[in-house]
């Protein structure tokens, strides 16, 4: 009777730490879940926020080669129409870097 006792509690003792392990995994499995979930959905939102700063920058660029454009355009316009003051300025500025600079 002992031993029949003994083997019950054994076999309990085995299917509650059987149980506790199916558990445990159960657990890490939706715990592993989660975190690929979040994983992913962090590196969408990363994914998407870089396009557009990407797009934006783009942009930007864009827009700054089309001032420089327009200025260079309008700086060799006023040359064009004043070449004798545009040489002026030239040695003036040439004047100046030289002095301070040398």
């Amino acid at each position: 009777m002992a031993d029949q006792n003994a083997s019950d509690s054994v076999d309990d003792l085995a299917d509650g730490v059987s149980e506790a392990g199916r558990k445990a995994g159960d657990g890490a499995r939706r715990a592993g879940e989660r975190v690929a979930d979040t994983v992913e959905r962090v590196s969408e939102r990363a994914d998407r926020t870089l396009r557009r700063a990407g797009r934006r920058g783009e942009r930007a660029f864009d827009d700054a080669a089309d001032e420089f454009e327009a200025r260079s355009d309008s700086l060799e316009q006023t040359i064009r129409r004043n070449p004798l003051g545009a040489a002026a300025g030239a040695l003036v500025v040439g004047f100046v870097l030289g002095r301070f600079l040398s």
